[in-house]
């Protein structure tokens, strides 16, 4: 018999991951393309190179500031959760001394 591993939320890759592997396979591609059209013809397009690098740049950067915010949204929601729940204990340790 053989028993299968349930998937979890944490095992499935998310969106950004997938734009990063996809990112990188294109980077990859890209580059080798340059590679062949450089030992070919001796030139490379540099306009379409910086344009590239410049879109992947950006593409990242976007991504790491909807990151960046997620996690700031994170970390405030539980800071209030932990201010709520000393709040609550305090007002445990108030009645119990009363």
């Amino acid at each position: 018999m053989r028993t299968e591993k349930k998937r979890t939320k944490k095992d499935t890759p998310h969106a950004m991951d997938r734009i990063l592997i996809i990112l990188g396979i294109s980077l990859a591609i890209f580059t080798a393309a340059m590679i062949v059209l450089f030992c070919i013809y001796q030139t490379t397009p540099d306009t379409l190179i910086g344009c590239v690098f410049a879109a992947i740049t950006g593409e990242c950067g976007i991504m790491g500031w909807i990151k960046n915010s997620k996690e700031r949204q994170e970390t405030r929601r539980w800071e209030l959760e932990d201010r709520q729940y000393d709040r609550a204990q305090m007002r445990e340790r108030n009645i119990e001394d009363e």
